[in-house]
């Protein structure tokens, strides 16, 4: 397994425009902030007393749940590689057993999406703090490094599920432009979650991604919005996705976390059967 993983990472990081497209989606959501929508939503903010730090951390948190599905959807491009090549009956009638390739899949999807979260959250850091905002507290930090672990492995079982019924490059590249193109919406990081049709919202809510999103947002956006009333912070944090609300319930944090552990586990489960499935027919 171990071997399978470093060969995947090798394999991706060597790849400098893969590298750079597995991002692209982020760098999309970043440049529509800066030079599109940035204005358009900071106006009308005058609650707050900055409104550009909440703001500019409302798109690093929408950053960092896109980085965990485009990246994990880079880092399998290997499989697909490798199935289109007929590497993997090599490595099925090799002494390495079934399952030990199929984990290092996993573990390579995985991997690169931790160490590129973490690359966007310091890219995002460095840029709130050029923005006049603050470095976050050790403790916001260790909670969202927690989140950034609940997020990846969230994202990367669906992409590796998704992926498990992907054998060409053409069809791979395709789904890679439909979710890098859709993920911003999927996760309100477009547009403020109060803008969209209520049909839409509900679909976001459904998203396990979204739910990441709204977790970072919770974290980073929490020092600008301390002195904000609790009957304008709660209609806020609804607008800009911070927050779901079902009927007249309001998610807490622990549904969040919830809602991405298990969809974690139900969509590795699936792709360990589909992958099982397609392994032995070699």
């Amino acid at each position: 397994m171990s071997q399978m993983t470093s060969r995947g990472l090798k394999i991706f990081f060597k790849d400098k425009g893969g590298v750079f497209f597995s991002l692209l989606g982020v760098i999309i959501i970043f440049c529509l902030f800066i030079f599109f929508i940035g204005d358009a939503i900071t106006e009308g903010l005058d609650f707050l007393d900055d409104a550009s730090y909440v703001m500019n951390s409302w798109v690093v948190a929408g950053m960092l749940a896109s980085t965990a599905i485009t990246t994990s959807m880079g880092a399998y491009a290997v499989m697909v590689s490798d199935k289109e090549r007929k590497c993997v009956k090599d490595f099925y009638s090799s002494p390495i057993r079934r399952r030990s390739v199929t984990a290092g899949y996993m573990f390579t999807g995985l991997i690169i999406s931790i160490v590129m979260s973490l690359v966007t959250l310091l890219a995002g850091e460095i840029y709130i703090v050029a923005k006049g905002g603050e470095w976050m507290s050790a403790m916001t930090l260790l909670k969202v490094l927690g989140v950034i672990l609940l997020s990846t492995f969230s994202s990367s079982a669906m992409v590796c599920f998704i992926i498990s019924f992907v054998k060409t490059t053409n069809v791979y590249t395709t789904i890679s432009i439909i979710i890098g193109t859709l993920i911003g919406f999927l996760i309100g990081a477009y547009i403020t979650m109060g803008a969209l049709p209520s049909g839409v919202q509900w679909v976001i809510k459904c998203f396990p991604c979204a739910h990441a999103a709204a977790l970072f947002r919770q974290l980073l956006m929490a020092p600008g919005l301390g002195d904000v009333p609790d009957v304008v912070l709660g209609k806020f944090q609804e607008e800009v996705g911070a927050t779901f609300t079902y009927g007249s319930w309001t998610a807490e944090p622990w549904f969040h976390i919830l809602v991405l552990v298990a969809s974690g586990i139900i969509f590795y489960l699936l792709a360990i059967i589909s992958m099982s499935r397609k392994a032995k027919k070699y």
